[in-house]
């Protein structure tokens, strides 16, 4: 069995990891637009704009 007297203890490399993974999910939220710190950054939504729409064609009765 090991002995664990005198084992140095890795605290800095579970802190380091620990920033890694708040700033991959800071950086996720913002890329998804949960958050939104950076403008224009993060997927792009299309929309349909209203000026390009296609013309409506309605049935008029001619009397």
């Amino acid at each position: 069995m090991p002995r664990l007297v005198g084992k140095k203890n890795n605290s800095a490399l579970y802190g380091g990891l620990g920033l890694l993974v708040i700033g991959l999910g800071c950086v996720a939220l913002e890329y998804f637009g949960v958050v939104d710190f950076i403008p224009n950054f993060g997927k792009e939504i299309k929309t349909q704009d209203a000026s390009i729409s296609q013309p409506v064609k309605t049935n008029r009765s001619s009397n």
